[in-house]
């Protein structure tokens, strides 16, 4: 898949709020791991998984969906469980 190329991210109270208390994630960690060259795939449900490291290293999955030029809104997130650790490792050929 292209690289994602972010010029925006729409965030709101929900979404910044799921991220945070639900999941443990601030918004800033999302947007670092979709900056930071992630391994990206289709959902079954038609939008987008990104795989990748924070800025701390923290891997993370983070789901979001494009909304048009460069616009992204996050949906969801969690830590990389062993399973898509060892898928993340095996896309990036290490």
């Amino acid at each position: 898949m292209p690289a994602i190329r972010c010029r925006r991210f729409v965030w709101d109270e929900g979404n910044e709020l799921h991220l945070t208390l639900g999941h443990g994630i601030e918004p800033e960690e999302a947007e670092e791991v979709l900056a930071l060259s992630p391994v990206v795939r289709r959902t079954r449900k038609g939008h987008y998984a990104a795989f990748g490291p924070s800025a701390q290293g923290r891997l993370l999955v983070i789901v979001f969906e494009r909304r048009g030029r460069g616009v992204v809104r996050v949906i969801t997130g969690w830590d990389m469980k062993p399973s898509e650790r060892r898928y993340y490792r095996r896309q990036c050929g290490g």
